[in-house]
C-alpha cells in the first residue's frame, strides 16, 4: 500500500507538477539549499553575534549527527532510488550513488530549521520554508520518494531536538 502511494505521489510531483520555472529552480534549490540557510542565520550575527555563533555551531553539530545517522540508515534499509526502480523518471540532476531512504538533504535541512527556529522566532518561518523547498525539490528532481523525504525530515527534527536537549543540559550544568 505504501509503495503504491509512494509511487503515485512521486509521479504526481515529478511529472504532474512539471513546469519550466521548477525545472530551473528545483535543481538549484536541491544543490544549493545551504546558501539560503546561511542567508537566514547571518542576520542573527548582526542582532547578537554570540547567539548567531551558537546557532551556527549547533547547526554544524546537528548537520553532522543527521548526516551520519542518514548514512547508517541508508546502509540498513538499502532502498533503491526511484530512477533505479521506475521507468520515465524525470531526473534533473546527476544520479546520486547512495541509497534512497532516508533523504540526507531532508534530514540536514530539518535539523538546521529546527535549531534556527528554536533560537529565532523571526527566522523560524523562512528556515522551515527553505527546508520544505529542499524536501520538495528532492522528489521533483527525481532522486527520492515522498517517504524518503518524510523519513529524513523526521530524522532531522529528532536530531535537532537531541542537539537542543544537549545544549540545554550543558547550559544548566555550567550555571551550577
Amino acid at each position: 500500500m505504501i509503495s503504491v502511494m509512494d509511487t503515485y505521489l512521486f509521479f504526481l510531483i515529478n511529472h504532474g507538477l512539471q513546469n519550466n520555472v521548477f525545472d530551473i529552480a528545483m535543481p538549484f534549490i536541491t544543490n544549493k539549499g545551504y546558501v539560503f540557510f546561511i542567508a537566514v542565520v547571518i542576520p542573527l550575527f548582526f542582532q547578537d553575534w554570540r547567539k548567531g555563533l551558537l546557532v551556527f555551531i549547533l547547526c554544524i553539530f546537528g548537520f553532522i549527527i543527521a548526516d551520519n545517522s542518514v548514512d547508517l540508515l541508508k546502509s540498513l534499509f538499502a532502498r533503491p532510488r526511484p530512477y533505479n526502480e521506475l521507468q520515465n523518471v524525470r531526473l534533473l540532476i546527476a544520479c546520486p550513488g547512495s541509497f534512497s531512504f532516508p533523504s540526507g538533504h531532508a534530514a540536514t535541512s530539518a535539523v538546521m530549521a529546527s535549531i534556527v527556529g528554536h533560537f529565532s522566532r523571526r527566522a523560524a518561518i523562512p528556515a522551515f520554508v527553505i527546508a520544505a523547498l529542499v524536501v520538495f525539490s528532492r522528489i521533483y528532481v527525481g532522486v527520492h520518494y515522498p517517504s524518503d523525504v518524510i523519513g529524513g525530515a523526521i530524522l532531522g527534527g529528532v536530531s535537532g531536538g537531541v542537539i537542543l536537549l544537549i545544549h540545554k543540559r550543558i547550559v544548566v550544568y555550567l550555571k551550577k
